[in-house]
């Protein structure tokens, strides 16, 4: 039998609370969240509403869970909250101070809802480095923008660093699942930027003091150090799960090869729908396995899908 673990919070100062406010979800320790959250096992969580919503809407087809309502169980207008059986569905918004506040209260959730051996995984869109667009990088470990192992974070006017530790079990796992031979899959080393624009090396932005030669420098760096893709979450991500004791997996696929340009080929924005799926696919198949749910055949995210987005040029991490 697995042992069943709670999630510890390790801040005495709460013993001291007698009422917690999850601010950012609109949620209290008043309200029932044994009775809400108790049964959760996974956590999965990606940048946009609109994208985790559909997410969660194909998850409920998967899992046999058609009665379940898709109702936002966040009561600000911060984030995003699904809830399909055992596994919440979460928005987290755009970068490292978003994620990190998600993250805080998501911890305090699982705590104080009795809940046991959760499992955080984040997906999403990524910039890939030296692997063609499609490919599915599942993070073996996550780079800061000075390409090391590290999470910073200024606390009380000094800085302090933590590690960046993702569970290596829970990623071989996951990679495991994917069985597509179509579709290219890896363990990979993802730089986590603190920014869109020049974090990352673009040349895009409204502010660009460096040419094209450093910025490939900077990649290729980042490539022999074994990045494969760029994000912006990662390091808030994989420290926080580790510091909080959960298992936790990122993975992401790349839209683009940064050595070869900063923007999407029209081909690749023709199919971005089905890129941006090619993540949710793989984990709902590593949920279906945990649960020993039967597997579907020729089930498309597609069909569970709305209005795909309309911009010409999507983003790319």
């Amino acid at each position: 039998m697995v042992n069943q673990r709670r999630l510890a919070l390790p801040n005495p100062h709460l013993t001291e609370v007698t009422e917690d406010f999850l601010y950012h979800l609109g949620l209290t320790t008043h309200d029932n969240l044994t009775d809400m959250f108790k049964d959760v096992k996974f956590i999965v969580m990606g940048g946009s509403s609109t994208t985790m919503l559909e997410f969660a809407k194909y998850a409920r087809g998967e899992l046999y869970l058609p009665s379940d309502r898709l109702e936002n169980l966040c009561r600000s207008e911060r984030y995003g909250l699904w809830k399909v059986g055992p596994l919440l569905v979460v928005a987290h918004g755009v970068g490292a101070p978003s994620i990190t506040i998600l993250l805080h209260e998501l911890f305090k959730l699982v705590h104080y809802s009795n809940a046991t051996n959760v499992m955080f995984i984040r997906v999403g869109t990524s910039a890939g480095i030296g692997v063609e667009p499609g490919t599915i990088v599942i993070s073996e470990n996550a780079l800061n923008a000075s390409l090391r192992k590290e999470h910073r974070q200024v606390v009380l006017g000094q800085e302090i660093s933590r590690p960046t530790i993702l569970d290596q079990v829970l990623a071989q796992a996951l990679l495991m699942c994917q069985n597509d031979p179509n579709i290219p899959s890896m363990l990979g080393s993802t730089l986590c930027a603190e920014d869109f624009y020049e974090g990352q090396g673009r040349l895009d932005g409204a502010f660009c003091d460096y040419t094209e030669e450093d910025k490939i420098e900077y990649l290729r760096r980042a490539y022999t150090m074994g990045c494969r893709n760029i994000e912006m979450e990662s390091c808030a991500f994989s420290s926080l799960c580790h510091r909080a004791g959960v298992r936790g997996a990122v993975v992401c696929v790349t839209l683009i090869d940064r050595l070869q340009s900063d923007l999407m080929s029209p081909a690749d924005v023709e199919r971005y729908d089905e890129l941006v799926r090619r993540p949710h696919q793989l984990v709902i198949k590593f949920i279906k396995r945990q649960l020993g749910v039967k597997i579907k055949e020729n089930k498309s995210l597609a069909q569970a899908t709305s209005t795909p987005p309309t911009a010409t040029q999507p983003v790319t991490s």
